[in-house]
C-alpha cells in the first residue's frame, strides 16, 4: 500500500514539473514573438571600373555586427582607393554602433560620406572633422548652401 501510495505521488510531482515547464516555455515564447526585431542592416559593396573608389551602400540599422564588419572591409581597401560610404538608405547610428563606425575614420584612409541626412547626427557630433571634409547630402536646400561654402572657402 505504501509503494502504491509513493509511486503516486511521485507521478503527480513529475506531472506538476512538466506542466510548470511546459508554462513557462509557453509565455516565453509568446513574449519573444510579441517582441519587434528591427531589420539587420544589409553591406552592399561596388566596386568602380578604374578601381579607385568602393562604394559601401548600407541599408537599415547598423547594429555593431554590421559596424565591425564595415571598419574591417574599408581597411581591406587599397591605401590608394577612396573609400564612399553611402548612408541614405541607412537608419540613424547610435550607441556601440556609432563607436565602432569611428573606427573608419580613425585609420587615415580617405573615407567620403554620401547621403548624410539629419538622422546621422550623431556621427557629426562623433566627428566634427567631417563637416570640414568632402561629403555629399542628399539633395535639397541644404546642399545648395553647402556647395556655396565650400567653394567661398576654396
Amino acid at each position: 500500500m505504501k509503494r502504491s501510495f509513493d509511486l503516486a505521488v511521485k507521478a503527480a510531482a513529475a506531472a506538476a514539473f512538466v506542466l510548470c515547464v511546459e508554462c513557462f516555455v509557453w509565455r516565453r515564447r509568446c513574449r519573444i514573438e510579441k517582441h519587434a526585431v528591427s531589420p539587420r542592416a544589409r553591406l552592399r559593396v561596388r566596386r568602380e571600373a578604374d578601381a579607385r573608389r568602393v562604394i559601401f551602400s548600407i541599408e537599415g540599422t547598423l547594429d555593431e555586427f554590421a559596424a565591425r564588419l564595415l571598419a574591417y572591409s574599408v581597411a581591406q581597401v587599397p591605401p590608394s582607393a577612396t573609400a564612399i560610404i553611402d548612408l541614405s538608405a541607412a537608419a540613424p547610428i547610435r550607441g556601440g554602433a556609432l563607436a565602432l563606425f569611428a573606427r573608419v575614420f580613425a585609420a587615415g584612409r580617405r573615407v567620403r560620406l554620401r547621403g548624410l541626412g539629419e538622422g546621422h547626427d550623431g556621427l557629426l557630433a562623433l566627428r566634427p572633422v567631417l563637416r570640414q571634409t568632402e561629403w555629399d547630402r542628399q539633395p535639397g536646400p541644404e546642399a545648395a548652401s553647402f556647395a556655396e561654402l565650400r567653394s567661398v572657402a576654396a
